[in-house]
């Protein structure tokens, strides 16, 4: 229950052996390859780092991923709801893997991908251009002149457009530049076209430009004046539409267009069902990508090993307890091979791997979260589980969500048992779910206040049991509910502390564990009896005892918190400014912020209440109206407390973490490890059944 222990590795054989041993190493995934050439590269100057090429195994990732990428964009696999929460990876057997890289013909099936791929691609890219087409012309189907009669003419030009109806009387004045032209209204005709595509915007000086503000309008002037007319009319607020220079009309043309689009749809369709016959291939395409991503990494790993003529060196960690596996393995396939294993040393970046019993590993997913703790450190795992089961139920606190949690928890778990992560995942909300019900029947929440008798009717059992359970309402008892979450606070603060001291006796640092640790233990206390006397008559005994305990611990601090500083002057004020807290290891300030960070606890159980409360009186107003009055109360009441469910869960999680993260690991921890990631074939596509890999 703790971190495990690791072993420095290092492996010496025969040089025409080392692709096969890694692929061994590999397939045993215990071992953590390393660079060898970082410390061994200048003590060994006849072996050098092995050159390798990925470009076979690169070619073959690509058209992998070239036919996943098509089925993504063509075929998406469904997923059920918990799949579409967090991706889980595949399970797969030895033989299904053999199956796959025995028989999938990959090199027929890459080409079959690529030329439906390429079918979809020109089919997409021409029906594009149609449809951009099609949003120029359809909303000038109605026009009925042929488009070459409009480019015709070579001594006049005509120009199409609208014109603001009030403006048409400035055309008809004798003056420059309108008595040099000849103009005619385009009355709105019937949509020879058929109605506009769904989400269609026409362009301006199209049909719809036109209503009884606008006219469409036809002008003929002289190609030597068409300058001089067009901008008049611009100044007559008149726009433009330039048509289209084809043979026929606009409705022939549309027509033509939408024969050939209804044919592109038609092979596009066609295609996509063919693309969607390769999705049978997903599983087995998703297997091929982690073998090969896992043979790649295994090649990759080479250039991590240093080669002579006649010697080939590797070296990695392993878990102590991986060695004996290891040497049993070797001693079969590479008895001429010699392991040498070390401890590392005190300044090394040693990867960490964490081993926990089962009831503690859930929790392991919010210390990864954070960070991994470094190696020489100790695991917090196991001391999270009373502050954060404590956190979630208070703030989620309503028996009625903790039984729907435990049920969707438990359901996650069964759903999921093959997926360590997720399953764990749904043990955290299990755990969470059990503390709501607890603290939700101590706080008196049951949806809300469901149990009241005007919903369910005088003394009802839901009732009896409410007030059988009840030890403190919040909401009547509010500055008691606070005084509590501020108490858990304190509580944690005295915690962390604590934890920080271990873990520097840990390290043998005694004197970092009393002056960063025990001297706060004094002072901490003092400070909240000597505060006590602000709200609380205090016994002047206790007063006495607060006033000595913290002017001891604050002597402490001020003589040691500076101790780092060289000069004696410097020394003392460091310690007089730590102990406020901008510098060192704590604070007076940091004490009270974080405290008072503690009233979460209280806002958060409260809105769940409140925010179910509100749902039961909304749904009790309709409960009156006649004949659909209950149908009415049902649905406001489920969907309500629906929502609020899920609103609550998210905040008692995020809340709950915030104060695990912030408030109590910012005490004591340290993290930033590197994890332990062995060589082998398990990534976040496929895992092998743990029966295989036992069996294997």
């Amino acid at each position: 229950m703790a971190i495990d222990p690791i072993k420095k590795l290092t492996i010496l054989s025969p040089m025409h052996s080392s692709k096969r041993l890694l692929r061994t190493v590999s397939a045993l995934g215990i071992v953590d390859v390393t660079d060898a050439g970082e410390g061994l590269e200048e003590t060994a100057p006849g072996m050098k780092i092995k050159g390798v090429s990925t470009e076979d195994i690169d070619d073959v990732l690509h058209k992998i991923d070239a036919i996943l990428n098509l089925l993504k964009a063509y075929a998406p696999e469904e997923q059920g709801f918990f799949q579409g929460l967090t991706p889980v990876p595949q399970i797969i057997d030895k033989q299904e893997l053999k199956e796959a890289t025995d028989n999938y013909d990959l090199a027929a099936r890459s080409r079959q991908a690529n030329e439906l791929d390429e079918v979809l691609r020109r089919s997409e890219r021409a029906k594009g251009d149609i449809e951009n087409r099609l949003t120029a012309l359809l909303p000038l189907c109605d026009l009925s002149f042929a488009m070459e009669d409009f480019h015709r003419p070579r001594r006049i030009r005509l120009v199409f457009g609208h014109l603001p109806r009030k403006n048409l009387e400035h055309l008809s004045r004798p003056v420059s530049p309108w008595t040099g032209i000849a103009w005619e209204l385009i009355e709105e005709g019937p949509d020879t076209c058929g109605t506009y595509p769904s989400g269609f915007t026409p362009a301006p000086g199209g049909k719809r430009a036109a209503n009884q503000d606008n006219v469409r309008i036809l002008i003929a002037v002289l190609a030597d004046d068409v300058d001089e007319v067009k901008d008049g009319l611009s100044r007559l607020s008149f726009i433009e539409t330039e048509l289209p220079d084809f043979s026929g009309t606009i409705s022939d043309r549309v027509r033509t267009l939408q024969e050939d689009l209804l044919q592109l749809s038609a092979t596009i369709e066609e295609t996509v069902t063919e693309v969607r016959a390769l999705a049978s291939d997903r599983r087995t395409l998703i297997t091929l990508k982690a073998f090969w991503t896992a043979a790649r990494n295994e090649r990759l790993a080479l250039t991590k090993t240093l080669g002579g003529r006649w010697v080939h060196l590797l070296t990695g960690y392993i878990r102590a307890r991986d060695v004996e596996r290891l040497q049993g393995a070797f001693a079969k396939e590479f008895p001429d091979s010699v392991i040498i294993l070390d401890d590392p040393s005190e300044d090394e970046n040693v990867p960490v791997s964490l081993s926990l019993p089962k009831v503690f590993r859930p929790l392991s997913l919010l210390v990864e979260m954070f960070g991994l703790p470094p190696y020489r450190g100790f695991d917090p795992t196991p001391y999270l589980h009373v502050n954060f089961y404590l956190f979630f139920g208070i703030c989620f606190s309503d028996v009625g969500y903790g039984l729907m949690l435990i049920a969707t928890s438990l359901y996650l778990i069964k759903r999921t048992k093959q997926y360590q992560g997720v399953a764990d995942f749904g043990r955290i909300l299990l755990g969470g779910g059990i503390s709501t019900v607890i603290f939700g029947a101590l706080l008196g929440s049951w949806f809300g206040d469901l149990y009241m008798e005007k919903y369910l009717g005088e003394n009802n059992l839901l009732m009896r049991i409410q007030s059988f359970f009840v030890v403190l309402d919040p909401i009547s008892k509010t500055i008691y509910a606070l005084l509590f979450a501020l108490l858990i606070g304190i509580l944690n603060q005295f915690f962390g502390i604590a934890l920080r001291m271990y873990g520097t006796i840990r390290k043998g640092d005694w004197k970092s564990a009393v002056f960063d640790g025990f001297f706060w233990y004094l002072t901490l206390p003092g400070l909240l009896i000597l505060v006590s006397k602000l709200f609380v008559e205090t016994p002047q005994t206790l007063y006495r005892t607060g006033l000595a305990l913290f002017g001891a611990g604050a002597l402490g601090l001020i003589l040691t918190q500076g101790r780092d500083m060289k000069n004696p002057a410097g020394r003392i004020l460091g310690g007089i400014v730590s102990l406020y807290g901008i510098v060192g290891s704590y604070g007076i300030t940091a004490f009270i912020g974080d405290v008072l960070s503690y009233c979460r606890l209280l806002a958060l159980g409260l809105t769940t209440s409140i925010v179910g409360t509100t749902f039961n009186m909304l749904g009790g107003l309709l409960r009156d109206i006649p004949y659909v009055g209950l149908f009415c109360f049902i649905l406001v009441v489920v969907a309500g407390h629906l929502f609020n469910f899920v609103i609550s869960l998210l905040g008692a999680f995020v809340h709950s973490m915030r104060l695990i993260f912030v408030e109590f690991f910012g005490r004591f921890y340290d993290a930033g490890a590197r994890p332990f990631r062995p060589l082998g074939f398990d990534s976040p596509l496929c895992e092998m059944k743990k029966e295989a890999r036992k069996n294997g």
